[in-house]
């Protein structure tokens, strides 16, 4: 594998343990690789609510939430020679993924595990699998 075939990585990050895996085992090969990072937190926000201020009141749930998990991007790379960035971003996690990895042309995406039930994942399919098939780049599933 060339030292260069990697050079900015996005890291889909929950706060599940999961994807705190990913996060972790991101950073390292980051670190190793000599890549960037964008680490991006995706809130979905209520499709079909009858007032306005119900979404916004999602939004500020999301944000306070998604500060607290980004946190642990700070104190995992706080020893790491590594650029990172970290996001908060709304809407459908794989759709969102899959567009900020096109826009800002990343190489891989590390993602992990779902934290749904089989059969929820086998009906709705699950964020990585959408993401697999939609990637502009590598995707690699940390289990």
């Amino acid at each position: 594998m060339e030292a260069d075939m990697f050079k900015k990585i996005l890291i889909g990050y929950d706060g599940f343990e999961g994807s705190l895996l990913a996060l972790e085992k991101g950073l390292v090969l980051a670190e190793t690789l000599g890549a960037e990072v964008l680490v991006i937190s995706v809130a979905k926000v209520p499709e079909y609510a009858e007032m306005i201020s119900e979404v916004e009141e999602a939004k500020e749930q999301a944000l306070k939430y998604y500060g607290e998990v980004l946190k642990d991007v700070e104190r995992l790379s706080k020893d790491k020679n590594i650029k990172i960035t970290s996001m908060i971003k709304y809407g459908k996690p794989a759709e969102i993924i899959v567009n900020m990895a096109e826009e800002s042309g990343v190489d891989l995406i590390i993602l992990g595990p779902s934290k749904y039930s089989y059969v929820r994942r086998r009906v709705l399919g699950s964020t990585a699998d959408k993401v697999v098939e939609r990637a502009p780049c590598s995707v690699l599933i940390i289990k």
